[in-house]
């Protein structure tokens, strides 16, 4: 014959294993979302880097062309034509790093693009330095500061003389997550 107290001694019990399984089932779904959302974050900053390499390419290539011939007194970086052949090829392998990335989640394609964004960086900063194209210096020959921007945040700086500004309030709905828009 069963006591009626025998329910009460094994409260405890009950209770830690309803706890334990909604607490699992809760961890699940916010670790779940959370691992999403910081995935779409680490592939957006990737490729973002991957863009403006492409970016910076279009404009060195666009000035490869022979019609954009300009005096050799001026000495606006914009107006001078690329012509060195060193800084053609290396033109065209960062063609080749930032055209058609893999955007598969496979550990091989991950690398891959890692892969592209560190052998890019290094040939946007040779570029730079040849064409004298980099972070401006101030007397000191020290790089200038990153200027705040009027909401107060500082831009980051993804290096290769590059920064981005922080976002700036806008949001958009992104499947079950609110993402900022920059």
């Amino acid at each position: 014959m069963t006591d009626i107290l025998d329910s009460v001694l094994n409260l405890e019990e009950d209770y830690y294993t309803l706890g334990h399984t909604e607490g699992t089932l809760a961890g699940a779904t916010a670790g779940r979302l959370e691992g999403r959302a910081f995935g779409i974050e680490k592939g957006f900053e990737k490729y973002l880097t991957l863009g403006i390499i492409k970016g910076r390419t279009k404009i060195w290539e666009s000035r490869t062309s022979p019609s954009l011939q300009s005096s050799s007194s001026s000495l606006d970086p914009q107006k001078i034509t690329i012509t060195n052949p060193r800084h053609l090829k290396h033109l065209e392998l960062l063609q080749t790093l930032s055209t058609t990335p893999p955007i598969r989640n496979e550990e091989d394609d991950v690398e891959e693009v890692d892969d592209r964004i560190r052998r890019g960086k290094a040939k946007v900063k040779i570029l730079e330095n040849t064409l004298r194209e980099g972070v401006p210096l101030d007397e000191d020959g020290e790089e200038n500061e990153v200027e705040v921007e009027r909401d107060g945040r500082t831009p980051k700086k993804l290096g290769s003389g590059v920064a981005i500004s922080g976002a700036t309030g806008l949001e958009t709905e992104f499947e079950d997550f609110k993402i900022r828009r920059s």
